[in-house]
Parts: C-alpha cells; sequence; structure tokens
C-alpha cells in the first residue's frame, strides 16, 4: 500500500513538472522592435514596427522572425505609402522572415549574456538570401532578451532606387532588432 501511494505522489510529481519542462523549450517573442534607418547626405529615413513575431526553440536553437512590412511607421506618410508601394511592394511580398539556427551552444537554463551567431535564410522582397549575422543574447531566468543589428543592400533583395532619389535612399540600410522571448505555453 505504502508503495502505491509513493509511486502516485511520485507520478503526480513528474506530471507537474514535465509540461513546464516542455514548455519552456520553445520560446515566443510578439511585438518585438524592428528599426531601420537609412542615412544621406540629404535625408535620412527611419521607421519602426512593433509587430515583429519570433520562435526560438532551445532544444534545436532553430529561430524563426517574421515582420509585416506593412506595419513600418514612418514620421512621413509618404515614405510610409513609398516603402510600401514602390520599394518593398508590400502587397506583393507582405512580410520578411529569417529562419535559421543560433551556431554556439547555450545553456538555456542559466543566466548568462553571450555574443551569438544565426545562420540561415532570410527572404524580403521575393528574395532569399543565406545570411550569418551577430547578436547579444540575455538569458534571465526564464525570459530571453535578444539584441541584433546589421545591414541590408537593397540591390541584393532587388529593391530598386529610382536614380531621381538615389541621392535620398541610402544603398545599404542598418537594421536593429530586439525582442524578448518568453516561455511558450499551450493553452
Amino acid at each position: 500500500m505504502i508503495y502505491k501511494v509513493k509511486y502516485i505522489l511520485a507520478t503526480l510529481l513528474l506530471l507537474s513538472i514535465v509540461p513546464n519542462v516542455i514548455a519552456q523549450k520553445v520560446f515566443l517573442a510578439t511585438g518585438g522592435m524592428v528599426h531601420f534607418f537609412s542615412k544621406t547626405p540629404l535625408e535620412d529615413i527611419e521607421a519602426e514596427t512593433k509587430s515583429m513575431t519570433a520562435v526560438l526553440t532551445s532544444v534545436t536553437n532553430k529561430i524563426q522572425f517574421t515582420v509585416p512590412m506593412r506595419t513600418f511607421k514612418f514620421d512621413k506618410s509618404l515614405m510610409e505609402e513609398h516603402f510600401n508601394e514602390k520599394y518593398v511592394e508590400s502587397e506583393k511580398y507582405p512580410k520578411a522572415v529569417f529562419k535559421g539556427v543560433i551556431n554556439e551552444t547555450l545553456d538555456w537554463t542559466s543566466d548568462t549574456v553571450a555574443e551569438v551567431t544565426a545562420t540561415g535564410t532570410f527572404e524580403l522582397h521575393g528574395v532569399t538570401r543565406e545570411v550569418t549575422e551577430k547578436g547579444t543574447l540575455k538569458i534571465v531566468g526564464d525570459k530571453i532578451n535578444l539584441v541584433v543589428v546589421f545591414n541590408i543592400v537593397l540591390a541584393d533583395y532587388k529593391i530598386r532606387i529610382p536614380k531621381v532619389v538615389t541621392k535620398n535612399i541610402a544603398e545599404v540600410i542598418k537594421v536593429n532588432i530586439e525582442c524578448d522571448f518568453v516561455p511558450y505555453v499551450k493553452k
């Protein structure tokens, strides 16, 4: 009888722990920030969105970001209109997506700050390219913060700048990403 009670208690304890362990293998970030900046002698252009979503799987180190292009906000509405209609063609190519793997081996259960690289594919404006980008990953408890800064060469993604505005838009755009991941808990 005592054996059965111990077995039942051990089983209940294990069942209460397992869902948390399983859930903490997948982390989700919603409302991640993406900011880009174009600097030229004539004009600086910048925009931001807080509509990025990202998924991180700590067991496989897989990471994926999705950014809806129409959610970028500019200071000038005409810039926003040109961005969506003439440059990234948001109706035809509604999102930018990165799918990759964090290259470093990390202890996802320990508080740490680590410089990391991720290798994968980045799709923008209908063009998919192999990329490797650097970032800083900070783990505190069950929360993960990721900051990435990289450059996008517009020509690499077939984003054409008309000659009449080539002095207004940089050929290389600086992009900053910051997102906070929390454990995904299936509802």
